[in-house]
């Protein structure tokens, strides 16, 4: 199999799903996946949470998906010295970076910043290793848009559809933060490991000019 092939099988699907899911095929509840999840426009203040929100829940939530599926925090490495770098362009305090084994996907944990005002990202192994320190800037500059519009409104236990408007949306956002360049290198090396058949990525593109 080609490394085309691998990333292929393993780019994430048009519809969401709740953790699980990238390792068993099933709904993951709270992750949001490259493509799939949406996120209320604009950036939310994501230091208090909202009245409904209950905190023994989510971190009960983020403890069991995290150890589902395999997922550890780093302090160092590559991830983590782009999630810095990234975190200081945004003007926000470092999130936690957490690795998992499978794939290439990257995701935050829905309604994580609630927790610690810091929220929470998981990065696939694949994506440190296939995505040069430009991508892996843009593809975690993206996540971190979405990270800091999350408003609380939705947990680790909601099932949300992010669509391409929104998806935009968060190119857009990181590209006034970082600059388009490493949004650009992002979905260009999406497109260059599905062998330009993401059609999402080529639609982005063409939005982000």
């Amino acid at each position: 199999m080609t490394q085309a092939d691998k990333a292929r099988t393993s780019a994430p699907q048009r519809v969401c799903k709740p953790v699980s899911s990238l390792v068993a095929r099933k709904v993951l509840a709270g992750i949001i996946l490259f493509g799939t999840i949406a996120v209320p426009h604009g950036i939310a203040n994501t230091t208090g949470s909202t009245p409904h929100f209950n905190m023994r829940a989510q971190t009960t939530c983020e403890a069991k998906m995290l150890s589902r599926i395999d997922a550890h925090e780093v302090l160092s490495g590559k991830a983590y010295d782009v999630m810095t770098d990234v975190a200081l362009a945004y003007g926000r305090p470092i999130p936690h970076v957490y690795i998992f084994p499978d794939g290439w996907n990257m995701a935050y944990l829905a309604a994580s910043t609630a927790v610690d005002g810091r929220g929470k990202i998981v990065v696939g192994q694949q994506a440190i290793e296939l995505f040069d320190s430009v991508a892996l800037r843009g593809f975690i500059g993206h996540e971190m848009a979405h990270l800091v519009s999350d408003s609380a409104a939705q947990g680790c236990n909601d099932y949300i559809l992010r669509d391409l408007r929104m998806e935009a949306d968060a190119d857009a956002l990181a590209a006034r933060t970082l600059g388009k360049q490493s949004i650009k290198a992002f979905l260009q090396q999406i497109l260059a490991l599905t062998d330009g058949q993401n059609s999402e990525a080529k639609r982005r593109l063409e939005m982000l000019q």
